[in-house]
């Protein structure tokens, strides 16, 4: 049964660790409404919708964690958000696993010559999903 439940929107580069977050502090809120309608009864239940849509995730094994650059840009980006910040999407550079917990879609071309500045950068590693009928 459900006695409250609220909705939120989920921002484009959310991670999964931040919704966490959100869910959080709504459900402490939601908890205290509940608490406070049974100790004055006024609660009511409604019944729990279910739909043959609805399925429970599946279970994440350290394959399903590895980013494939074959796919559409989204799915990437989404596998990114939904492992962050556990257990972490990965790929490999230089023959080492590297964790990769933040990503955003950039909307223009980015020149070679762009991208070779900013592989000298420290803190910032840009990750390319390429469309496959790219022919530059």
């Amino acid at each position: 049964m459900i006695y409250f439940q609220e909705s939120f929107p989920i921002g484009e580069n959310e991670t999964a660790g931040e919704v966490h977050d959100k869910m959080k502090d709504i459900g402490a809120a939601l908890l205290v409404r509940t608490i406070k309608a049974l100790t004055e009864g006024t609660l009511k239940e409604q019944p729990q919708l279910m739909s043959e849509h609805i399925a429970h995730a599946p279970k994440i094994f350290n394959e399903t964690c590895k980013i494939d650059f074959s796919k559409h840009v989204q799915q990437g980006h989404n596998l990114i958000r939904g492992l962050s910040p556990f257990p972490g999407a990965f790929t490999s550079l230089q023959g080492k696993m590297l964790k990769i917990y933040r990503s955003e879609i950039a909307n223009a071309y980015m020149p070679t010559s762009r991208l070779a500045a900013l592989k000298q950068t420290a803190k910032l590693i840009f990750v390319l999903f390429v469309p496959t009928d790219c022919s530059t």
